[in-house]
Parts: C-alpha cells; sequence; structure tokens
C-alpha cells in the first residue's frame, strides 16, 4: 500500500462507523497558544474544550503536522520529522474506551493487514479498564500488553485544560531492530504507530487534575509516515514512497549517494525533510520572518542549506528541492502545486539570503575569536554565540566547529541559559493575551454566557444582558467607574477583530453606568469580548444593556474591507495569481494590503491597479453574502485567505463578477459606496513580501487634496505652471549633480595632493614607513581613497592608518598594507582590530584593507597610536 492508500483505507474505515470525514486544516491554527498545527486533534480542540458545539459527535480526519521539539533527531532517527501526517479517529462525548480499543485493533489488522501476533498494547499504569477491555475485545494476550508511567501514556495540552490516560500501538519489526521484551525493551523494534487518548479528566496549570471533563472523548493519532513505514516493510520512514524520491532529488542536487551509512545520510534527510516541511508551510501562507512561525520556517530552510553545504555543493539546492516535494506530495495535497511558483521563488530568495548571513556571521565571529586568542582566553562567551544565532540566524553548530578549529571551546552551558531564557519568554507569551487574561477565564465566562450571537451585519445597535465581567484575575460580578474590564454580551453588533478587520469601539450602557468600548476581540472560539472602560458609574452581571458601534467609524471600516477585496482582486490580474492577500490591516479610511511579490512593482502596474480599481468602484457593483458549506465555496472559486482558519459553514462575499472571497468581515451594500481609492505606499517587508496601503472614501479625498496643494505650492516655488514643475525640478537636479561632481573632482585632486606630501613626509624605521594621519571633514568613501592613495606612494613596507571624526562624534578608520607585506603574513584587519577596540568598535575587511568604526570619537588620536604600535609589532 502506498500512503495515499493507506490514508483511504483508514478514512473508509471510520466513515463506515459513522465518522464524518474532515480535510486536512492548515498548518497555522486558529489558536493563539500554538504557532503551528502540531496535533491532529488541534482543529477540534474547541469541541474538546467545550468552547464550540461540534457539527457531528463523531470525526475523522487526515491533518498535516508540523512540529520542531526533536529537530535535532530529524534524520539520525528512522521516524523524526518536522513535518509529518497524523491519522484520526475522533469522539466528541460519544463513544469511549471500548469502541476505540476494538476499532483499531480491527483496523490494524483488517484493513491495514498487519499480522495480529506482532501487535504490542501499552496503557497507562493505572488504566486498569483499558488493559482489560485490550484482552477482552481483542486477541492481544495480557502478555503483551505493558503498563507506562506518566511521561508515556498519560495526554495533556501542556497548560490547563483536558488530559486523559492514552494506549499505544506498537508493532514487532522483528530481532534485526532490537532485542526481545516488548516496547519497553527497545522502541526501534517495538515500533509505535497508533496513539488513543482518552480525554476524561480537567488540570489546571500546575498540572494537578482539579475534576472530571462534562463529557468523555477519544482523541486518537496514527501517524501515516509510520504506518507506511511498516506496510511497505523499509528499515526508516525516509525510505517510504512519498520520501524516497525527495532524497533521490538531493543525491542529484549534490552528487552523493544515499545509502552507505555514513553521516552524508543524516545530511541527505535533513535536505528532503527540510524542503518538504518548507514547502507546506510556505504554501499555507508562512513566510520567512525574525520571529513566531516565520522563525521556525527560515531555521528549516537554512539548517537544509547548510547540510547541502556540508555535502559539498555551493550551488543553490533549495528552488530544485521544492519542485521535488510538490511532484511528490501533490496528488495528497493539490493546493501546493497551485502555490508552486511562490513556494520555488521564496525558497531561493532565502538561500541566497543565507549565503550573505553566513559571509557575515563568519565575520563577526572570527573577530570574536581574535579577541579571545589576543586576551589569552580558551573559552568563546556563550553570550556571543547566542548574538549569532538570534539575531544573524548563525546556527550554534557551525559557531562550535569554527571555534574548535581555533583551538577554543564555546561555553555551552551559558548559550543554553540565553536560550532557555528566550523560550520562557515564548511560552509566557503564548500562554496569556494581550491584556493578560487566561485561556481558562475566558473559558470560564464562555461557559457562563453560553453561545455569543453577533448581529453586526445588519445593524449598529441592539440590547442584550451583560452576560460577564472579565479581569485577567477572573469572572467577577461587577465593575466601577475607572475599571479597565472585558465584557462579554449574549447578543452584541460589535464586530470582534478578524480577517484583517479591526475591531469596534463605541458605548454600552445601563441603567447605573456608562462603558467605552475600545476594542473588541474573540479570544477562544466562539466568544466576543468587548475591551471596555467604565466611564460612569457601575455595571453589574445580568443588567440590560444598551450596545451602540461607533456607526461612523464601522461604516468607514467597511468601506475599507471593500475596497481590500476588490484591491486584491485587481492585484492578482495585474501581477499574476500568485500574489495571494498575505496579511491586512482594514480599519477606518485606511488599508493595508501585503502578498507575495518577486519584485518591486512598478509604477506603471500601481498605477494601473489604482485606475482599475476606482473603474470598479464607478461601476457600482454588488456586493453580495451567502452562507455554504465549505467544499461549495471552495467549488464556486472562492478564494480562502492565507493563514485563516474556516469552519464546515462558511460566508461568501462576492462583489461583481471578478471577486469572491470566504470572509466574516463587514462590508458595504454596493461598490461605489466605498467612494474611491487612493494609493499612496508600495514597499517590501521582506524577502518576496510587498505591502501597498491605500486610503479610501473621504481619507482618499483628503489625501488627494492635499497632494494637490504640495504640487501647487512646489509649482509656486518654482515659478513655473504645475504641469510643467516636474521638468523644472529635473533640470535644477541635474545641475546640482553636475555641481556635486565637479567638487567631487575638486575634492578628489586635494586628497591626492595631501596623499602625496603625506606619503613624503614619512619615516622609514629598519625600512618600514608606518603613516597614521587624522584627516579633517572626508567621509568614508574620501578616507578609503585618501589611504590608497598614500600607500600608493609609499611602495614597498608600509602601512597606513587614517581616521577621522563624523559629525555626530563617533570615530572612522581605515587601514591598508602594501603588497609584499601582505605576502609575508601581515595583515590590514588584526593591525585595525586593536585600534577600533580604543574607540569602542570593530574591524572588518581583507588582508590589504580594512575598515573599523567606534562610538568614541574622542579617542581616535590614541586609536591611531595603538595602531601605529599594533603595526610595528606585526612585522616584527
Amino acid at each position: 500500500m502506498d500512503a495515499f492508500e493507506i490514508r483511504e483505507a483508514f478514512l473508509e474505515f471510520f466513515e463506515e462507523r459513522g465518522h464524518r470525514r474532515y480535510e486536512s486544516a492548515s498548518l497555522i491554527p486558529n489558536d493563539p497558544t500554538l504557532l503551528l498545527t502540531n496535533a491532529g486533534m488541534v482543529p477540534f480542540k474547541p469541541y474538546f474544550l467545550g468552547d464550540a458545539q461540534p457539527e457531528t459527535p463523531r470525526a475523522t480526519s487526515f491533518q498535516k503536522c508540523a512540529r520542531t521539539v526533536d529537530i535535532e533527531n530529524v534524520g539520525r532517527t528512522s521516524r523524526h520529522f518536522t513535518l509529518f501526517e497524523m491519522l484520526g479517529n475522533f469522539s466528541f462525548g460519544d463513544y469511549f474506551k471500548r469502541d476505540a480499543i476494538r476499532w483499531a485493533w480491527e483496523l490494524s489488522i483488517g484493513p491495514l493487514g498487519l499480522e495480529p501476533d506482532r501487535i504490542w498494547v501499552t496503557v497507562f499504569k493505572d488504566d486498569d479498564e483499558a488493559a482489560d477491555l485490550w484482552e477482552s475485545e481483542t486477541d492481544v494476550p495480557r502478555a503483551r500488553i505493558q503498563a507506562m508511567g506518566e511521561a508515556d501514556n498519560f495526554w495533556s495540552m501542556g497548560v490547563a485544560g483536558p488530559c486523559g490516560p492514552c494506549s499505544e500501538l506498537y508493532y514487532d519489526r522483528g530481532p534485526q531492530y532490537g532485542p526481545e521484551g516488548g516496547p519497553a525493551a527497545d522502541p526501534e523494534r517495538y515500533f509505535e504507530y497508533y496513539n488513543l487518548v482518552f480525554m476524561q479528566y480537567l488540570r489546571d496549570d500546575p498540572g494537578n487534575i482539579i475534576g472530571d471533563l462534562p463529557a468523555q472523548n477519544v482523541d486518537t493519532g496514527l501517524g501515516l509516515e509510520r504506518i507506511a513505514m511498516l506496510k511497505q516493510e523499509v528499515p526508516t520512514a525516509y525510505d517510504i514512497d512519498t520520501h524516497r524520491p525527495i532524497i533521490a532529488r538531493a543525491e542529484e542536487l549534490t552528487g552523493v549517494t544515499y545509502g552507505r551509512g555514513r553521516e552524508s545520510d543524516v545530511s541527505l534527510r535533513v535536505v528532503a525533510e527540510h524542503s518538504r516541511a518548507a514547502a507546506f508551510l510556505i504554501a499555507d501562507g508562512v513566510l520567512p520572518s525574525k520571529e513566531g512561525r516565520g522563525y521556525i520556517l527560515r531555521r528549516l530552510l537554512r539548517r537544509a542549506v547548510r547540510h547541502a553545504r556540508g555535502l559539498g555543493t555551493e550551488a543553490p539546492v533549495l528552488p530544485a528541492m521544492a519542485d521535488a516535494v510538490i511532484a511528490t506530495m501533490a496528488p495528497g495535497y493539490p493546493d501546493l502545486q497551485a502555490q508552486r511558483e511562490l513556494v520555488t521563488r521564496v525558497v531561493g530568495a532565502e538561500e541566497a539570503e543565507f549565503a550573505r548571513t553566513l559571509r557575515q556571521g563568519l565575520t563577526i565571529l572570527e573577530d570574536a575569536v581574535a579577541e579571545a586568542e589576543q586576551v589569552g582566553r580558551r573559552t568563546l562567551p556563550g553570550d556571543t554565540a547566542f548574538k549569532l544565532h538570534d539575531t544573524y540566524g548563525f546556527p550554534v553548530d557551525l559557531t562550535v566547529e569554527i571555534v574548535q578549529e581555533s583551538g577554543l571551546d564555546l561555553d555551552r552551558a551559558e548559550f543554553e541559559r540565553l536560550m532557555e531564557a528566550q523560550r520562557e519568554r515564548a511560552r509566557g507569551a503564548l500562554k496569556r493575551g494581550d491584556d493578560g487574561v487566561p485561556a481558562h477565564v475566558y473559558r470560564d465566562a464562555a461557559g457562563r454566557v453560553g453561545g455569543v450571537e453577533f448581529v453586526g451585519y445588519d445593524r449598529v445597535e441592539s440590547e442584550s444582558a451583560l452576560g460577564a465581567v472579565v479581569t485577567p484575575g477572573g469572572v467577577v460580578a461587577a465593575a466601577a467607574e475607572g475599571d479597565d474590564v472585558e465584557v462579554v454580551l449574549p447578543v452584541t453588533p460589535f464586530y470582534a477583530e478578524g480577517g484583517g478587520q479591526v475591531g469596534d469601539t463605541g458605548l454600552l450602557e445601563t441603567d447605573t453606568g456608562r462603558l467605552e468600548v475600545v476594542d473588541t476581540q474573540s479570544p477562544i472560539e466562539g466568544l466576543i469580548v468587548h475591551r471596555v472602560r467604565v466611564v460612569a458609574g457601575e455595571v453589574a452581571e445580568g443588567q440590560p444593556v444598551r450596545a451602540r458601534v461607533d456607526a461612523d467609524r464601522r461604516h468607514a471600516t467597511e468601506r475599507s474591507h471593500s475596497a481590500t477585496h476588490i484591491l486584491h482582486a485587481t492585484v492578482r490580474e495585474v501581477l499574476g495569481q500568485h500574489a495571494q492577500q498575505a496579511g491586512s490591516l482594514v480599519e477606518a479610511g485606511r488599508l493595508r494590503f501585503d502578498f507575495p511579490h518577486f519584485e518591486q512593482v512598478g509604477r506603471d502596474q500601481l498605477e494601473m491597479i489604482e485606475a482599475r480599481v476606482n473603474q470598479r468602484l464607478l461601476a457600482d457593483h454588488g456586493v453580495r453574502t451567502q452562507i455554504m458549506p465549505l467544499n461549495e465555496a471552495r467549488a464556486a472559486g472562492a478564494i480562502a485567505l492565507f493563514g485563516e482558519q474556516y469552519g464546515e459553514v462558511v460566508r461568501v462575499v462576492a462583489i461583481g463578477d471578478f471577486s469572491k472571497e470566504l470572509c466574516g468581515g463587514t462590508h458595504v451594500r454596493s461598490a461605489a459606496r466605498v467612494g474611491g481609492l487612493v494609493l499612496v505606499r508600495e514597499e517590501s517587508i521582506g524577502a518576496n513580501q510587498r505591502r501597498i496601503e491605500a486610503f479610501t472614501g473621504f481619507d482618499a479625498y483628503r489625501h488627494a487634496a492635499r497632494e494637490r496643494l504640495v504640487a501647487e505650492e512646489v509649482a509656486r516655488l518654482l515659478d513655473v505652471a504645475p504641469d510643467d514643475a516636474v521638468a523644472r525640478v529635473e533640470q535644477l537636479l541635474e545641475r546640482l549633480r553636475d555641481a556635486e561632481r565637479q567638487l567631487a573632482r575638486a575634492r578628489a585632486a586635494t586628497l591626492a595632493q595631501d596623499a602625496r606630501a603625506i606619503a613624503a613626509s614619512a619615516q622609514r624605521a629598519d625600512g618600514l614607513a608606518v603613516v597614521t594621519h587624522e584627516a579633517v571633514d572626508v567621509n568614508t568613501d574620501e578616507l578609503r581613497q585618501l589611504a590608497l592613495e598614500i600607500r600608493n606612494h609609499l611602495g614597498q613596507r608600509g602601512v597606513v592608518v587614517v581616521g577621522t571624526t563624523t559629525a555626530e562624534g563617533k570615530a572612522q578608520l581605515v587601514g591598508v598594507v602594501t603588497t609584499d607585506l601582505v605576502d609575508a603574513g601581515v595583515e590590514a584587519r588584526p593591525i585595525l582590530h586593536a585600534a577600533a577596540q580604543v574607540v569602542g568598535g570593530g574591524a572588518g575587511g581583507k588582508a590589504d584593507l580594512a575598515q573599523a568604526g567606534g562610538r568614541e570619537g574622542a579617542r581616535l588620536g590614541e586609536a591611531l597610536r595603538v595602531a601605529a604600535d599594533e603595526a610595528r609589532r606585526a612585522v616584527g
């Protein structure tokens, strides 16, 4: 069975048993506590938590997952991946242990065709019920049922929430893989392939079980790569049908043969596996960045490049690897083929950027090693490695290699301490929202209020009861004047921030108090919270509330939102279908639109986009909304945006016949109500990422009017008609450039004359000329030119160091060495390094020419004297 046949057999088995099939959700989860979808249960998490009601009590799915906790094991074990597929069957308060165990057994020996006498089972040590059920409901003898501790057979989310014991299925691969004794003896021989989690308890943040869940649930996961490895009888999961072709492409690109049992096998696996993970992440809307999930993607790509370089190739590999991934995986994931151009362009740009990063990191590291050697240290500080890793993306293992080659050690303990502190900050940021309210408090509020009904699509006012008052410490009964709290209403016209559209503001009023709504958010699925300040009186839970949205702000925001949809369609028409929205900000009178593109958008293209958008606005196309099943919406051509999460039933917003998107935001009734759109900026926001900003409605008119006044004032100052102002400015700029060229020639002649005089006055000792000079009123290029001119006049056996102080009080230095000294092993950078330390900076460059800078310009004279002494010491 190939991998996709296994997937289909699993899904059909559970469909036949009343489970509803779900396609894989995005790798970008709709969950603020997670960066990436790391388990098959993540899309169903609201049902397990009780935050939302499932449409069916039984579900089965396949889910692409990304997890980097074991990234160092990738390629070194038979089964560790950062991108893998989980097959799962789920029960939301329906069946429990008996059926889950019975079906897992029937699936294993039936459709999956595993040999019954090779299957072993583990259970939680206190779960006698599960052990008894395995013995009574299946043919697994008691001797092949092993009890394990909490670390192995008890599942929790890692934060407050549902938890429970689990039962795992293992397959005996045979004596060639290890000793007898079951999973407790050897996990390589007894290979885990299926995990059954029985969610029945609730934990608090410290990890204590505080009670039973309202319903008992089942969450299972069967690793597709793992079961394919067993079915295809291959030694590792890297050898299955969905992985081996990708490794083969890595062999072709590097010229290294796979399967020799060497370290090169590890590198080939890493290149292939990380390329696969990166392609899936990019296709789902993740782009390389310095933080969050973008940082995870960047780390994967850079590890792949580094391992490719370690195999001896300097040529780019990632675009070709991405093509191999898409060719292999697209039959099961057609979205990969649709995003092929985006994936290959992004990985290519990131590979080129990393090549530059490597060069920069090597320079910094060489300086740090030289400094350690100079002061006699045998250990490089861990904060140096951390800075290289955190700021420049320089791999720590490469740092270790270079440091060891220099005869030094790295303070790994300090490095790990800094890394753990960073991880702790990240974990803390994920556990709480921006306002510090823990997730369990929101769940408590949702439980008190029940569902929240949003009525803001067709009105901006409504009446309701005050459902809950939320604070970081928990739900409280009341709030008084001056309090900043969050309020939940069972019915609200306030739109919660989502899909790029900002949350509404406005007022909530009761008979005893008045609240100013400063923002509206949805911290967990199905819950809308109004972030408020009590500006008068006091309010209490249960009081009648009159809710009134700031209508002017809402309508201006709606204009921007509808304009964003029209802009999106137009950008894709002009630039290509790859330019799909990858982020947006929709607010009153203004929008920001992010999209992948591989070069600056030309002026002509921007003018075409702006004109076409405004033509469509004037045509007054209708804006229509429709609720329909997700699969029907996709079939009808509705666009699902990068990073957005959708349920089985979605809202489709269509404008004319050119725009159709899945969208939960608010919109104008017809295009002409937008008023107009003016593009004000187009810029890069990262590798292959562009951003357009625009004004809409009256803000667009106001901006255009201001631009017109500026143009008229410029024309007045130039004493020309407005239409002639551009030509006149071009004439003046050309005259200015001519004057600057003449000044530069004069400056160059002066520098040449100064260099000749300085060189002529140089004194030689033992045949060596060391020249230091403090120049005045020169820029960096001129300082470099002066140093080179002096060296040319010296001839042989000469060292020149010149410096200047900038207007900001900083020091700049340039050092050069004649060719004969370079051939003798004397280099400019070490000479300049000592001087750079005096002025509080560092040096970099080549053997014959180096530059340095520092904050302490007042110490330039001292730095020049140190450079002279260092030059004489270097020559000997």
